[in-house]
């Protein structure tokens, strides 16, 4: 990591470095090549913690922002200092660089949460198949044990007097009744 007055580079998992050419290393600017008030003309990187050259840079397009802006609002928010000292939250100062490699990051970690997406759909797909091809089997296997089953015995009827054992069983529970010269009703 860099020290308070800034390197030359700040590496990063991939081997990349930051080359912003307003960086600040020693003291001086990469880009102007002068001596820059650390305190007053430079914003440190939340990130990398490198020192870019905000303001007065000769070469107006790496300067962050205008001179009076920088000093009245810009820097006090981003060091919650003057009247931006009792306010809730932070401002802060990304560069280019570290900006970058964050939106990478985030961009690989959302390919790799669709690919675990992926993997799951697949691993489900794969066991409702296996389930099915299961249950598949299980229902023939079954259709063929009720073909054995109803080939060997009779039909049933729901009809009692068709069935023999029930109406033996009847003729045994009913009265038979006489009339008054012994012959049945």
């Amino acid at each position: 990591m860099s020290s308070f007055q800034g390197s030359d580079t700040e590496e990063s998992d991939d081997g990349n470095h930051n080359t912003a050419p307003n960086l600040i290393t020693d003291g001086q600017c990469n880009a102007c090549n002068t001596n820059v008030n650390v305190d007053a003309h430079c914003i440190r990187c939340w990130f990398c913690k490198n020192l870019f050259h905000a303001i007065n840079c000769s070469n107006e397009k790496y300067c962050v922002s205008a001179t009076t802006v920088f000093s009245n609002q810009l820097q006090p928010a981003v060091n919650n200092t003057g009247a931006y000292e009792k306010r809730f939250g932070r401002f802060l100062f990304i560069c280019d660089f570290c900006m970058t490699c964050e939106e990478e990051k985030k961009a690989h970690e959302s390919v790799d949460r669709v690919d675990a997406l992926e993997k799951k759909i697949d691993s489900m797909k794969n066991a409702f198949k296996t389930e099915m091809s299961e249950l598949k089997a299980a229902i023939s296997n079954s259709d063929n044990w009720a073909v054995k089953a109803s080939s060997s015995t009779k039909p049933v009827s729901n009809n009692v007097w068709e069935d023999t054992k029930r109406t033996e069983n009847l003729k045994h529970t009913m009265a038979i009744k006489k009339d008054t010269d012994g012959n049945s009703v």
